[in-house]
């Protein structure tokens, strides 16, 4: 085996790749990331007991009747992403400033593992098996709402009807509105918003609008996409579909959210760090990113989807 030097985590090149963000990813806006210091561990599930009419009736010389609650335990298991980019010798040599080299490694890396973490929340969000079944809102079939994109839809109606059944289950609204990057090129021109604006000679629907419509406090547009690598025709990571949810500001104990990325600090590192050596075999320079996480749906009934809402 070639030998391999100087191999250490460098804190100039994690600071690069912590910088680094690509503002078409939003997989970071909806699974709020939760640090956490263990691969894997357990966390508590609490149950529906708040939710319950409990009998508080009590006579005279008698005692309160208790009440508990109960919770089930839940796991999770932060995967190790990582991707390397070599620079030999002959490369450093004849660039002119050799650290472009290693930033422009770290940028690559970096970019590679958001895409794939931002395909990784968009295949679990995008899975109508990881919402309760009466909270998947089909569209365009018999009995079913019309597509956002047929002009005689209601995409209003059809929301918040579905904020309903959220509600009623949760006693939660949801608070945020998650459309795919072609969704919502259509629904900020559907006739039937358009006609809700005051000023009608208006053709686009402005985001603030639309989270007045739709009674959301965030709207956030999905516009990553990714190649194929069988053919490499690129496609929109979140396809042709919408969700709602709800995101907390902030993660906590006891704090409902739809979803959590939990994000292993392994050797107390940062969740995106990077490490670079040189190997005297191939005398090349290697830079590696790496990122540990888990993508989780906590509370399967704070969320709603619409696939493939547009033809």
């Amino acid at each position: 085996m070639p030998s391999v030097q100087s191999v250490h985590y460098d804190k100039l090149l994690t600071n690069i790749s912590v910088a680094y963000k690509n503002d078409q990813y939003i997989a970071d806006q909806i699974l709020k990331e939760v640090p956490v210091d263990k691969q894997s561990d357990k966390y508590p599930v609490y149950g529906e007991e708040i939710f319950v009419a409990q009998d508080d009736r009590r006579a005279p010389g008698t005692e309160a009747n208790e009440i508990d609650w109960t919770y089930s335990d839940d796991t999770y298991f932060c995967e190790g992403h990582a991707l390397r980019h070599r620079i030999p010798d002959e490369a450093i040599q004849n660039a002119d400033e050799a650290f472009n080299l290693e930033e422009e490694a770290t940028i690559l890396t970096t970019e590679g593992i958001l895409l794939n973490k931002e395909i990784d929340a968009a295949n679990l969000l995008l899975n109508a098996a990881n919402y309760d079944p009466d909270l998947v809102v089909n569209t365009g079939g018999a009995n079913q709402p019309l597509k956002w994109d047929n002009n005689n839809a209601d995409p209003i109606d059809t929301v918040l009807r579905a904020k309903e059944a959220m509600h009623q289950k949760i006693a939660l609204n949801p608070n945020t509105l998650i459309l795919s990057y072609p969704v919502y090129n259509r629904i900020r021109r559907h006739p039937a918003l358009i006609a809700l604006v005051k000023v009608q000679d208006l053709s686009i629907v402005p985001d603030a609008l639309l989270k007045e419509f739709f009674e959301v406090d965030n709207l956030i547009v999905g516009k990553a996409v990714a190649s194929n690598p069988r053919n490499n025709i690129k496609s929109y990571i979140w396809g042709k579909s919408a969700i709602l949810a709800y995101v907390p500001e902030k993660p906590g104990r006891k704090v409902p959210a739809f979803g959590y990325t939990f994000a292993w600090k392994k050797d107390g590192n940062q969740s995106i760090f990077v490490r670079k050596w040189y190997d005297e075999g191939p005398r090349c320079t290697f830079v590696e990113s790496e990122r540990w996480y888990d993508h989780k749906i906590i509370a399967r009934r704070a969320g709603v989807l619409f696939p493939d809402v547009i033809n």
